[in-house]
């Protein structure tokens, strides 16, 4: 979602890695397609490579409190997953139809019970609870058919990041928002502007 060598934001009192995994601003079947990052790059960025990156994912989007056992399986289980959300979320953006076998793929992985929500004492916030795996996909994967299920199917985008290319919800006022993270993506487009125009002389010769 950004240039490799980049840094953009912070972690815990640190610069954010390419590693890290992008919440800003993102549904969270949105914020799981973006753990493939780069997708408009030659060389896409994958941070699920390895199983424990699908056990940390879990708990990093709060949909478990403890990281599941991951395995191999389970890990080419969630790729599938991700992609089958990723090209739904340009189906959306294009207004139109996902492909049946996506579809199936997403109500599969549903069909799973769930993650359970717990609701913290003082009621503002919520933390989710699985066992396994096949839980926390189930979750995400509820979670896209809940959006094509609301009104805001409609406000499905692609990120103005030609590098990025990853699905989110528009849900400003106007409806004109171009990027999946002003943190991330917004920024990083303006940077590059910003030096291009540093680059360029006034009367537009080099």
């Amino acid at each position: 979602m950004d240039d490799r060598d980049d840094k953009d934001g912070s972690r815990e009192g640190r610069q954010r890695a390419k590693a890290d995994f992008r919440f800003d601003d993102a549904r969270l079947c949105f914020a799981f397609a973006g753990t493939l990052a780069d997708r408009g790059a030659d060389a896409p960025f994958e941070r699920l490579a390895r199983p424990e990156d699908l056990s940390r994912w879990a708990v990093e989007s709060d949909c478990t409190t403890a990281a599941p056992p991951c395995t191999e399986a389970d890990l080419g289980r969630a790729r599938r997953l991700r992609e089958a959300i990723q090209r739904t979320g340009l189906a959306l953006a294009d207004s139109a139809p996902p492909s049946p076998e996506d579809v199936a793929l997403v109500n599969r992985a549903a069909a799973e019970p769930p993650s359970t929500p717990e609701l913290a004492p003082d009621a503002t916030t919520v933390r989710w609870h699985g066992d396994t795996v096949a839980a926390v996909l189930s979750t995400v994967a509820r979670d896209l058919i809940a959006l094509c299920a609301s009104e805001h199917r409609t406000r499905v985008r692609i990120c103005g990041n030609p590098d990025c290319g990853v699905p989110f919800v528009d849900t400003s006022r106007a409806g004109a928002r171009r990027w999946c993270s002003m943190k991330t993506c917004g920024a990083l487009v303006k940077k590059r502007a910003y030096r291009a125009r540093l680059q360029t002389p006034a009367d537009g010769t080099r």
